[in-house]
C-alpha cells in the first residue's frame, strides 16, 4: 500500500533486480537519481523503470520523448544525453566503463 520507496532502497533493488536482467544503463539510473533526484521513488516510476527497460533499446534509439513515461525517467534521458553517455541514438565507448 505504499505510495513511495526510499531511495537508497529502491537503488538496492534496482541494482540486484538489473544484475541478472543486465540492463546497460543501472549504473547511470543510480547515479542520476543520487545527484538530481536524491528523494524517494514514487509507485508510478518504480513499475514503469522495469517497462522502460525492456522496451526502449539501451542506446534509447526508440525511445519517444512524446510517450507516457514518467517526469524521472524523461529527465533520466535527458541527463545521459547531457553527459555524453548517448550520442545520436548510441551509446558512447565509455559508458559501459562508468
Amino acid at each position: 500500500g505504499q505510495k513511495s520507496l526510499a531511495l537508497d532502497t529502491a537503488i538496492g533493488m534496482w541494482q540486484l533486480l538489473f544484475a541478472e536482467k543486465q540492463w546497460p544503463l543501472v549504473d547511470h539510473w543510480c547515479q542520476f537519481l543520487q545527484a538530481r533526484h536524491n528523494k524517494a521513488i514514487s509507485r508510478d516510476t518504480w513499475s514503469q523503470l522495469l517497462e522502460f527497460a525492456r522496451i526502449v533499446d539501451p542506446a534509447l534509439s526508440n525511445y519517444d520523448p512524446e510517450g507516457a513515461w514518467p517526469y524521472l525517467i524523461d529527465e533520466f534521458v535527458d541527463y545521459l544525453t547531457e553527459n555524453g553517455v548517448i550520442q545520436k541514438g548510441k551509446l558512447s565507448d565509455w559508458s559501459y566503463k562508468l
